[in-house]
């Protein structure tokens, strides 16, 4: 599926429709070693998630985030390499992925920059996407989870996810480990609009995202990380 710029109110529709159809299998045996990983979106829900592991007997959490990076820029951090060295060492029965908020800029190639919003750009980033899935998901046994870039303030940066988003839907549903996980429904009062606030368990406002309308503070990301423990353990 190739999407462009232009197409992104028509793409952030389907989307909608996608997530709310889109609920990953739970894996016959709960995993025992969970890896988080991510740029700037995960950085703080990666330190909530850790927190409520190291409270759980028998799961053993390793998180690894860097700002400002992605599978755009390989050249500044390769996410690839790293993705395998984390494989290698730790072994993941699990892995939780939020990235993608920085990466509709330019790619280098071996034929050259391929610009966004081209044919060959969503390609690339795809195929970027299915490495790094396989890589997660190569011993028999072994899942990956990859989260939704959420509803953005700044309309530019919301038509950006949309992209982002639509490429993750159709590298998932590829690959029979690999999920694609729906995070509006959670993080918006109204899936497809950016708010920073949601409505509490007592009816009351809590605001889950920061002051800069792409991340989530504490409180949001406390409340994603039960959302991935309940996905990942069927535990809260």
């Amino acid at each position: 599926m190739i999407i462009s710029t232009k197409r992104c109110g028509t793409v952030a529709i389907i989307l909608l429709t996608l997530t709310a159809l889109i609920t990953p299998a739970q894996p016959t045996a709960k995993p025992k070693r969970i890896l988080v990983i991510g740029d700037s979106m995960m950085q703080v829900t990666a330190h909530a998630f850790n927190r409520r592991i190291d409270r759980i007997p028998e799961v053993e959490n390793r998180h690894h985030t860097s700002l400002g990076s992605g599978l755009a820029r390989l050249d500044v951090f390769d996410w690839l390499a790293k993705i395998q060295e984390l494989v290698d060492d730790f072994d993941p029965d699990a892995t939780v992925v939020w990235f993608g908020a920085n990466d509709l800029q330019p790619m280098q190639t071996a034929d050259g920059v391929i610009r966004p919003g081209t044919p060959e750009w969503s390609a690339e980033y795809q195929r970027r996407v299915g490495v790094a899935m396989d890589r997660l998901s190569a011993r028999k046994g072994a899942y990956v989870y990859w989260l939704e870039l959420p509803d953005m303030r700044d309309r530019r940066i919301q038509s950006d996810v949309a992209l982002i988003n639509g490429v993750l839907v159709t590298a998932a549903g590829n690959r029979e480990r690999a999920f694609f996980v729906p995070t509006r429904t959670l993080l918006s009062r109204e899936p497809g609009a950016y708010s920073p606030y949601i409505v509490g368990p007592r009816g009351m406002p809590v605001q889950i995202r920061d002051p800069d309308g792409v991340h989530l503070n504490r409180a949001g990301a406390d409340l994603m990380t039960e959302h991935l423990l309940e996905l990942l353990l069927g535990d809260k």
